[in-house]
């Protein structure tokens, strides 16, 4: 039951995003089909999907994780949010090291290899996006 009622969220998600998407406009068009066209067929590929899933005849029981691997679960995910509420009052570097230092730690690596790998992938991937994509990175409101 689990599964439907997820596809039933996906489906009003997929109708509000469709709605968003169509409610773009742009004043001056860069390509054919407008900035709309892609958020569109992102909006419409999840709603069949959902549907798919909201109206299969086959229904599975869920297993969901239990214990430490729920624990687990909820903390990846609110590392995950945390990342994404820090990246502009601390920047990307920072934000970035922190978050791999905290997902290593889940994955159970050492404090070490965890602060470094999130140093490592922060500085990596900075350089990738601000330097050979140029693409801006939010230095961080702190600085």
């Amino acid at each position: 039951m689990s599964d439907r009622i997820f596809a039933g969220v996906m489906l009003l998600f997929s109708l509000y995003y469709g709605f968003e998407a169509y409610a773009l406009k742009v004043p001056l068009t860069y390509d054919s089909l407008g900035p709309r066209a892609f958020p569109l067929f992102l909006a419409v590929l999840l709603a069949v999907f959902a549907l798919f899933v909201l109206f299969s005849s086959k229904f599975q029981q869920v297993d969901w994780p239990r214990d430490r691997l729920l624990l687990k679960s909820v903390l990846v995910v609110a590392t995950l949010v945390g990342y994404g509420l820090t990246l502009f009052w601390l920047g990307f570097i920072i934000s970035t090291a922190l978050m791999v230092t905290l997902l290593g730690r889940l994955f159970e690596a050492n404090w070490v290899q965890s602060g470094v790998g999130g140093i490592a992938l922060g500085l990596v991937f900075s350089a990738l996006f601000g330097w050979l994509l140029q693409i801006p990175l939010p230095p961080g409101q702190i600085f």
